[in-house]
This record gives structure tokens, sequence and C-alpha cells, in this order.
């Protein structure tokens, strides 16, 4: 293989890999939040780009590193969720099709936040980015890749192997699946079912709010990228299969990779919309997603 073959094709690789993570990593937080709460939360695309637009400030304003940034975002993420679990979303709980009412509320978050946003943020820049956390190349054969880059890669692999062995082995993770085939039966067995939509809410949530820092980490960003990953999140969860974190693992992998082939071989902008060929294709041989619970 000649040396432009390799360059390119390693080029792929790591774009996907990178790509695909924290696709599956936002993916993962929306699909727990679903399959446990049945909260179709389309206000996560928000989420995520409320986390990385705090760090950029931090870093930007206050002239923190981005590690520390970082830190501060997930801990005030933590703290937001758990507010937002206490004062809105718990009201819902047993409201009949509160799916329906969730994600009309969600949406209504979708629009103020994205107000505030374009009247903040919007004034100051159009483009923003963190510093890297390492600084850096390292060569892989002729391909060199930024280190801040594969410390995203490995932080959000990471995180999804945690996800997948805290659902599959811990306590919390079987209460989840409990919850998620049978509510009334869970509350029989002696679940908790409100701590555990509560538990669910707040990680989920927190998990996206990672997935928004670790993209900025990765790349520059500006105020659209809410609206791709709203819909990149939802389009993995339906095909993955809601409560599936290895169906956001596999879909946003597959999506990731997508997205960097049409990229290098065709053009940026065709890239950005590319995954829904992938999604139609996905759901044409299993409509109820490829890893329904």
């Amino acid at each position: 293989m000649s040396d432009a073959n390799l360059l390119i094709l390693l080029s792929t690789l790591s774009t996907g890999l990178i790509l695909g993570a924290i696709f599956s990593l936002v993916a993962a937080g929306v699909t727990i939040v679903y399959g446990c709460v049945w909260l179709p939360n389309a206000s996560n695309g928000q989420f995520f780009l409320l986390a990385a637009l705090v760090a950029w400030s931090f870093t930007s304003s206050l002239g923190w590193n981005s590690f520390a940034a970082s830190l501060a975002v997930i801990f005030l993420g933590v703290l937001l969720a758990l507010a937002l679990e206490m004062v809105l979303i718990r009201r819902l709980y047993d409201a009949p099709n509160r799916n329906v009412a969730y994600f009309v509320v969600t949406l209504g978050i979708t629009q103020i936040m994205s107000g505030i946003f374009s009247l903040t943020y919007a004034k100051w820049s159009d483009q923003f980015s963190l510093p890297p956390i390492i600084e850096g190349i390292t060569m892989i054969g002729p391909l060199p890749i930024q280190n801040n880059r594969l410390l995203v890669m490995a932080v959000s692999l990471s995180i999804l192997v945690f996800l997948f062995l805290l659902l599959r082995f811990h306590p919390y993770g079987r209460a989840l699946r409990a919850v998620f085939q049978n509510r009334e039966a869970a509350a029989l067995r002696g679940v908790n079912v409100r701590a555990i939509y509560k538990l669910s809410f707040v990680l989920g949530s927190t998990i996206i709010f990672l997935g928004g820092i670790l993209f900025a980490l990765a790349y520059s960003f500006d105020l659209t990228v809410a609206w791709t990953m709203s819909i990149t999140a939802f389009a993995i969860m339906i095909i993955g299969g809601p409560g599936s974190v290895i169906g956001a693992l596999v879909v946003g992998m597959t999506f990731g990779f997508t997205q960097a082939i049409v990229s290098i071989f065709a053009s940026p902008t065709a890239a950005t919309f590319s995954y829904l060929g992938a999604m139609l294709i996905m759901l044409l041989f299993r409509p109820n997603g490829l890893f329904k619970k």
C-alpha cells in the first residue's frame, strides 16, 4: 500500500473512531434516560452545547486550563440535572402519555436555550474551541494525530465501557432494566422506581455534558452543533434500541465512520447528513432497532 493510500486509511480510521466514540457517548446518555424514564429529551443537543460553551467561557474569560474547566462543568452539570429533575421532570412521572408531555417540555427548553445562546455567545464569536489538555502529536505511520484527540477518544471509550459494566453487573443496572421492562412489576419487587428515574436522568444528562466537553476538546464548533447532535443522538438511539448502550456504541461508531469516509472522499458538507442515509438503510432491515430490549 502506498503512503498516500495508507494516510487516507489511517485518517479515516482515526476520525471515525473519535467521532464515533463521541456520538456513542452522547447517544448512550440519551438512551439511558429514554429507556428508563421514557423521556425523549429534545434538548439533549442544547445540553451538549451548553457544556462546551461554559467550558469555553471558563478558559477564555477566567483563564482556566481545560482540565479544570471540564471538572467544573461536570460538577455544575450534575447540579443542573438534579435541579431540573426536582423542579420539572419528577412532576410528570405519573402523567398519562408522559413521553409526549416530556417531548413538548424539552422542546420548550430547547427554544429557550437556543435563544439565550443567540443573544449571548453568538455575539461574541462564530467559532469556539478549547485549548488542548495535552500538547503534541503522535505519529501513526505517516499520519500525525494530536495527542489531545487521542485522549478524547480514550476517555470516551472508557466511559462507554464503564457504562456497559455498570448497567450489566451493578444492582442499579438490573433495577434500571426492570423498570424499563415493567414499571409496576419492578415496584412490586421492591425497586424504588422514582429513585431509579432520578438517578437515570442525572446520569444520562451528565454523560451528555461530558460528550459536549470532549467534542469541544477535539474540534472547533459553532452554535449549530446543538441541532446536529440532537438529531444524531436520537437517530442512534432509535436504531440501536432504547435503553441499549451496546446499540448506542455500534450505531454511533457506524455513524462516525460514515461521516469520516464521506468527509474525506466527498465533502465535509455532505458528511454532516451522510449518517442519515446510513440510518435509513439500517431501519429498512431492523425497523424496531438493532438491539431493542
